[in-house]
């Protein structure tokens, strides 16, 4: 009874009772036909987007170094991207601003104040035989009472003065003598020991014994260090210079920059072979002393550590290291590197990609006459390069074919596995599929028409597609369509990042713009603002790429206002007719069904006055219940309107349409319970007269499920004794309430019919009867194959109480007014009225 005929079943995706339950074969063809429907897609969708080969395209390149002034006009034959070539210049100089200067440390400089100090220290050390001469000397003549460390101390400190008088040594530069000292000062065990013989004879009593002299000396054993802090003084002041010269010292008084890389040869410590260094940080003359005595003091702490069982004057030790390497006069040891800057600069702007400029199909590179630039040239050039080098490549059909349909497959793959995810169990998501596919093929189709008109391809109305899909699936599939439309129009163009950028920014302007289409001026609004998105993102792109005075730009600028102005057209326009060709029931359409003066409603107002305002009253009810949880009112709203509309067929079987005798009295229970389900399936036979959507007839079928009639199942079961009574043959046909708002309906229905029975009707009475109501189909189960929870039917009761007292107001009775008596003065007249 409730089948479509086989064309809607199967392009609708099986909508409404026939799709949800239709035989196991009908629903085989169904899948059948819509894996036929993916399939053509496919071929459409790689065929829209594959640009078929140009053989033969001639280049047109001719000899423009020979001319200063063009002698023939170039064209772009196809479109195409070349550098820009100030541009590019201009922002490879910015990036060449950020390369630092490279300084150098001067590896010869550093090796000549190194070789000085060596060769003071080897002087030093060479002077241990002169010394060693003098201390044997002055140990020989000495005798038992004279301590042997002021001997040495003594000969030393001679020998110092003496040798720093010498005028080769004066002009050498060489410390003071208390310095030298602590240089050369020798280790107690390299020098010899005194033998003063066999012991003396005793002196008399009272005389002083004389001292014994040295008759000998005992050598040192071999292999004794002859200097006692020659080896650390050596490495705290080489290493210290070292460190000092390799860090660099800046000597450049007539050059400054913020900031510098310092490029050394030679690694040391923890110096790095580059570092960065701001100008103020660097060394100079002047602070290098500082950085030699903390290096140095440094070392003493890292030797002291290390020899913490030697008793050595350490602070001795540092000073006369300093002491050494400051005589030296440090100064500059870095210099500019400008064969190492330039190459570096070199190798940033090679770093940098080239700015590209875009050129549409037959757009001019240059007028015949004008004068040759750098530009144009390098325009004319990259043109012809690609003509040339396409005359080859698109010899290869197969394998832009096959790289375009394995992308297809795989967005194809991902779309329809997420309109699966996130379909709800109000859609049909065969329905979203079929109206998702032809919507994408009919826009890539129009696409690669428009490239031979148009080649930005920002004309090409994405934003209407994206808004139609909104309206007629939702905003989450309608967003992810939009994406891969987008993709594959970027595809079709050229890989044209703006083009996905630009259709991908008008649409999801226009699908957030929706949030309920209740009048076509809403479709128009989406439309609009989407079309000042594509004009701001232009520009944005535009400011990044271009100059904002070019033709290029004002032309880009048209498009995508000529895109707006199409979807203006094309929405409202396409929108009926994909309504009835997939059989979609959109808001719009609810609007058109809710008008009263239509044939259905007018015989309901006219034949069945009771239950037209009963199905008006229900309307209200249902739309406030409605939209306090978020589901659709005006759905619920115009189902209510129809919900009875099979009462027109019987109408004296109903008890507000009675006026006298109640013909339920001469029927048994059970015919007068099947008279009053009956109407659920008039009902839907007369809605399809009507061509009522289908929605409307959910609303009708499901608005008693399968509630049982318990009036006369009451009746029976008093009048049948013997228990024959099938509760069945009491209770509507169903189905039970398959979305939220026909569950709606339904509990509006008995509240808005039941309500009158209450006597003396309050806020209390009414909230405790609508509360029971919605118990007892909740334990009838009928609210079973819906999505309402329990928080909503909570939220549903509170609603309807209020309404419902709001309409059961009492008014203010009125005092009869007395007639006056009549006067004895007055004097009627024959003819006139008393």
């Amino acid at each position: 009874m409730f089948g479509r005929t086989k064309r809607k079943s199967l392009l609708s995706g099986g909508s409404g009772r026939a799709g949800r339950y239709g035989s196991p074969t009908l629903a085989y063809r169904r899948r059948r036909f819509q894996r036929t429907l993916i399939a053509i897609a496919f071929l459409v969708l790689v065929a829209a987007i594959t640009e078929l080969p140009t053989l033969g395209v001639q280049s047109g390149r001719y000899d423009i170094e020979a001319e200063d002034v063009a002698s023939k006009t170039v064209t772009a034959d196809i479109p195409f991207q070349s550098d820009d070539l100030e541009a590019t210049r201009e922002r490879r100089e910015e990036a060449v601003e950020s390369v630092l200067p490279t300084l150098r440390v001067d590896v010869r400089h550093v090796n000549l104040l190194d070789n000085l100090l060596r060769g003071r220290i080897d002087t030093l050390i060479a002077l241990r035989s002169n010394i060693d001469k003098d201390m044997r000397e002055a140990l020989s003549a000495s005798h038992e009472g004279q301590a042997r460390e002021e001997i040495i101390a003594a000969t030393l400190r001679g020998f110092v003065e003496v040798w720093l008088e010498d005028p080769a040594i004066e002009n050498a530069e060489y410390p003071d003598v208390d310095t030298l000292l602590v240089w050369l000062e020798p280790e107690n065990e390299s020098i010899p020991l005194r033998d003063f013989g066999d012991a003396s004879a005793p002196a008399e009593p009272g005389v002083e014994a004389a001292p014994r002299s040295t008759v000998g000396l005992i050598e040192p054993p071999d292999g004794v260090s002859p200097f006692a802090q020659m080896e650390p003084l050596r490495e705290l002041a080489q290493d210290g210079l070292e460190y000092v010269l390799t860090k660099g010292v800046n000597g450049l008084s007539n050059t400054s920059f913020p900031r510098v890389r310092v490029l050394r040869d030679n690694v040391l410590g923890d110096l790095k072979r580059s570092e960065e260094y701001d100008w103020s940080e660097l060394l100079v003359p002047s602070s290098a002393d500082a950085e030699l005595t903390k290096h140095i003091e440094d070392g003493v702490k890292s030797l002291e550590a290390g020899d913490a069982e030697k008793s050595i004057a350490w602070e001795r030790v540092q000073d006369a290291a300093y002491e050494m390497v400051k005589l030296l006069e440090i100064s500059g040891t870095l210099y500019l590197d400008s064969v190492v800057t330039e190459g570096d600069r070199e190798q940033r702007r090679a770093e940098v990609e080239p700015v590209h400029r875009d050129f549409g199909g037959n757009q001019i590179i240059i007028q015949e006459g004008h004068r040759w630039t750098d530009q144009s040239r390098s325009d004319a050039k990259t043109l012809w390069g690609l003509l040339e080098d396409g005359s080859q490549a698109t010899r290869n059909v197969v394998s832009p074919i096959a790289s375009n349909a394995l992308l297809i497959a795989l967005i194809l793959a991902g779309l329809l596995r997420s309109m699966t995810m996130i379909r709800t169990k109000e859609t049909d998501p065969s329905i979203s599929i079929n109206v998702v596919l032809l919507v994408m093929c009919g826009t890539l189709i129009l696409g690669r028409v428009m490239f031979y008109v148009q080649p930005s391809g920002l004309i090409v109305p994405v934003m209407a597609s994206a808004i139609l899909l909104c309206i007629l699936t939702n905003s989450w599939i309608a967003a992810i369509a939009n994406v891969c439309m987008g993709a594959l129009l970027s595809i079709q163009y050229g890989y044209s990042w703006q083009l996905l950028i630009t259709s991908c920014a008008m649409s999801f302007a226009g699908i957030s713009s929706l949030y309920v289409v209740r009048r076509r001026g809403d479709m128009a609004g989406a439309a609009v603002k989407g079309t000042f998105v594509g004009l701001f993102v232009t520009l944005a792109i535009v400011l990044s790429t271009n100059s904002l005075t070019s033709w290029l730009t004002l032309n880009q600028l048209v498009m995508v206002g000529m895109n707006g102005v199409a979807c203006l057209f094309l929405v409202p326009g396409l929108l009926s007719p994909l309504e009835r060709l997939f059989g979609i029931t959109t808001d719009i359409q609810y609007l058109e069904y809710s008008d009263l003066n239509n044939e259905i409603l007018s015989r309901l107002a006219i034949e069945v006055p009771a239950t037209y305002a009963h199905s008006l009253m229900l309307g209200q009810l249902a739309e406030a219940a409605a939209d306090a949880i978020g589901a659709n009112g005006l759905k619920a709203r115009v189902c209510a309107y129809y919900h009875d509309i099979g009462k027109l067929r019987r109408p004296e079987y109903f008890s507000e349409n009675q006026t006298g005798q109640n013909i339920h009295d001469d029927l048994s229970p059970r015919l007068s319970a099947r008279a009053i389900a009956s109407h659920v399936t008039e009902g839907v036979e007369l809605a399809r007269d009507f061509h009522l959507p289908e929605p409307i007839i959910d609303g009708i079928l499901e608005h008693h499920g399968t509630n049982l009639i318990g009036f006369f199942h009451q009746l029976a079961l008093e009048q049948q004794k013997h228990g024959d009574v099938r509760e069945e043959d009491y209770r509507y046909p169903g189905p039970r309430p398959q979305s939220r708002e026909t569950a709606i309906l339904m509990i509006c229905d008995g509240v808005e019919s039941g309500v009158r029975s209450i006597k003396n009707a309050n806020e209390e009475r009414v909230r405790e009867f609508i509360g029971k109501l919605i118990r007892s189909r909740a334990e009838d189960r009928q609210f079973d194959e819906c999505e309402l929870t329990l928080k909503e039917l909570d939220i549903i009761e509170e609603v309807l109480t209020k309404r419902i007292i709001t309409t059961l107001h009492t008014r203010v009775a009125y005092p009869e007014k007395k007639r006056d008596s009549k006067a004895a003065n007055i004097i009627h007249i024959s003819g006139g009225r008393e």
